[in-house]
């Protein structure tokens, strides 16, 4: 009866903790007994919603009108590039002959090759736009911007220096 008594006790106290875990589920969809969906007017709502959603600090100003509007422009450009994309892809997949496939690869690649190039413009326009600013910037701050680039070309001379690399 000994023998017996020890392996009982050691699953019954491996058990019990296990179902009492469950019983605590943390999921609301297991306590209100349904399937809790996200609201569809939401899914729906124009591409702007992420940008209202950040919440206003006074350490952190709002965002000005015209970068809202960039960043709404980039969300739409972003989702016609992607739905462009996978039609493409599906019809890649989906294409009987090697010269079908070939077609649609190079419509791919031209997509992508006018994306990286929107994207070189648009890194281009923001240098560009960032000396512009440089001058209205205040002293304290350009003062901080130049540190920072110091530090982060000596960081790359060190590590050319350690590489072996030129001066």
């Amino acid at each position: 009866m000994n023998k017996l008594a020890l392996p009982v006790v050691l699953i019954l106290w491996l058990l019990i903790p296990s179902a009492q875990a469950q019983g605590n589920s943390t999921n609301i969809a297991n306590r209100v007994s349904r399937i809790i969906l996200p609201d569809p007017a939401a899914l729906n709502s124009p591409v702007a919603g992420p940008i209202e959603v950040r919440p206003s600090r006074s350490e952190r100003p709002d965002f000005p009108p015209e970068l809202k509007q960039r960043l709404r422009s980039f969300e739409s450009l972003r989702e016609v590039y992607l739905a462009r994309q996978e039609e493409l892809l599906k019809k890649w997949r989906g294409a009987s002959s090697d010269q079908d496939r070939e077609r649609l690869r190079a419509q791919l690649q031209v997509l992508r090759d006018q994306w990286l190039d929107n994207a070189r413009a648009f890194k281009e326009e923001t240098r560009t736009r960032l000396e512009e600013m440089k001058p209205e910037l205040s002293s304290k701050y350009r003062e901080a911007l130049d540190a920072a680039k110091q530090d982060a070309l000596d960081a790359a001379k060190s590590a050319r220096k350690r590489r072996g690399g030129e001066n």
